[in-house]
């Protein structure tokens, strides 16, 4: 019989305080939470998890590869281009939902955690 998996979360951040607010926060929510500090990294940790999270919570802007680049390469893989993504940004621009690919939601900062929270819960 196989042990039921806890609920998983990827954050997807260059701020190492973000990451480990977030961390927090959704660790108490009982989820299993990992993280990236840029696309490249995430993309890396998804190739080797042997459990998909079930939802990404993307910044857009980062070194080394950012988000745009990352929804692009999310988009190539199958295994990982049906994982729901949030993407957080600070940019109100008006086509930012295109140019990331038509995430499954975004949340221009600054938001209540409250939202970020159900948003999450909405997709595990």
């Amino acid at each position: 019989m196989q042990k039921k998996q806890n609920k998983l979360i990827l954050i997807i951040d260059d701020s190492i305080d973000n990451q480990a607010l977030l961390k927090l926060l959704f660790e108490e929510k009982g989820f299993q939470v990992y993280t990236a500090s840029h696309g490249q990294e995430a993309l890396c940790l998804l190739n080797n998890l042997s459990f998909l999270p079930q939802v990404i919570l993307l910044d857009v802007q980062m070194p080394i590869m950012d988000g745009f680049q990352f929804r692009l390469e999310q988009s190539k893989n199958n295994r990982i281009k049906n994982i729901p993504v949030i993407v957080m940004t600070g940019d109100d621009d008006m086509l930012i939902e295109e140019k990331m690919n038509f995430p499954s939601e975004i949340l221009v900062k600054p938001f209540e955690m409250q939202t970020l929270i159900e948003s999450v819960l909405s997709f595990t």
